[in-house]
C-alpha cells in the first residue's frame, strides 16, 4: 500500500530523517512514537509529498511518489498536519466540504456524491448538532473532529495524521480512537498516525514505529516495540509497562 526504502530528508544541510525504511499495508494502524524532533511529523510530510524525497524513494500502491499528479496523490493519501490553518467566516459543512475539492477541476459545485460524503463524515464525526455552526466559533475539540471530518470526505485509502487527538478531552481521544480502529475494520483505510501518548499507540496499533535521531529505534507490534528498556534508551525515563486484569492492553506509567 505504502512503503519508502532509504529515505532521508533534512533543512540547510541539517539531517531530520536518516536511512528510513517503512512499510504500511491496507487495513493496518500504524503508530509514530518517539521523543519531540525525532523525525515524526517529517517522515509523515515525506510520506505524501509535502516534503521532497528520491523520485523512487516512497512508492504508493505500487507506484512512485513522483509519478503522482497532486490531483491523483490526493485522491489516495490524506494528511492531517498538527496545526490546521486559521479559517473564519464558513461552516462546519463547508469545511468537511472542502475534503472534496480533488473529485473537481474547477468551482465549489458539489454534486449529490459529495454531498453524501459530507453528511457521512459529519456523522461518523458526531458533528450533526454543528453542521451550520462556524467554524471560529467551536471549541478546540470541535474544531480538531471537523477538521479530522474533512479528511474523511476526501475518502482516501491512506489517511496521515499528525498528533489527532490534540485539544480533544478524554472523553473524545478515546472516541477518536474508536473511529480509527472502525476505520481499519469496516472500510479497510491504512490509518498512520503520530501519537504523543504512548498508551494510546499501545490501544490501537497494528504496527508501531519508535524513532530516536531521525532514525527508526525499532519496529514491530507494541508488545515488541514499547517496552521499559526502549522507553529508557529512547525518551531518557524510567517507566513500567503495567498490566492489570481489568485492562486488556498494558499500560505505560512514568516511575514515580
Amino acid at each position: 500500500m505504502l512503503e519508502a526504502k532509504g529515505l532521508s530528508f533534512g533543512y540547510d544541510k541539517k539531517p531530520i530523517l536518516k536511512d528510513i525504511s517503512f512499510s504500511a499495508s491496507r487495513g493496518q494502524v500504524i503508530s509514530l512514537i518517539g521523543p519531540n524532533g525525532s523525525g515524526k511529523s517529517t517522515l509523515l510530510r515525506c510520506l505524501c509529498g509535502l516534503l521532497p524525497t528520491g523520485k523512487e524513494t516512497v512508492r504508493i500502491l505500487d507506484k512512485p511518489l513522483g509519478r503522482y499528479s497532486s490531483r491523483e496523490l490526493s485522491r489516495v493519501i490524506a494528511f492531517l498536519p498538527q496545526m490546521q490553518e486559521r479559517v473564519s467566516s464558513i461552516s462546519v459543512y463547508e469545511l468537511v466540504g472542502m475534503g472534496r475539492a480533488p473529485y473537481h477541476r474547477s468551482g465549489w459545485f458539489l454534486d449529490g456524491e459529495d454531498h453524501r460524503k459530507i453528511r457521512w463524515a459529519i456523522g461518523y464525526m458526531g458533528l450533526d448538532s454543528l453542521v451550520n455552526r462556524p467554524i471560529d466559533m467551536l471549541s478546540g475539540g470541535e474544531r480538531q473532529r471537523a477538521w479530522i471530518a474533512m479528511v474523511l470526505a476526501q475518502d482516501t485509502p491512506i489517511i496521515l495524521l499528525d498528533e489527532p487527538v490534540t485539544y480533544m478531552d478524554l472523553k473524545f481521544q478515546w472516541d477518536l480512537l474508536t473511529v480509527l480502529r472502525d476505520l481499519r475494520n469496516s472500510f479497510q483505510k491504512t490509518v498512520i498516525s503520530v501519537f504523543h501518548d504512548i498508551n494510546h499507540a499501545l490501544e490501537i496499533s497494528d504496527r508501531v514505529y519508535l524513532l530516536k535521531d531521525g532514525r527508526i529505534h525499532s519496529t514491530g507490534t507494541s508488545d515488541q516495540v514499547i517496552t521499559e528498556r526502549s522507553i529508557l534508551e529512547v525518551f531518557d525515563i524510567g517507566t513500567h509497562v503495567c498490566r492489570f486484569k481489568k485492562c486488556r492492553r498494558p499500560v505505560v506509567v512514568p516511575c514515580g
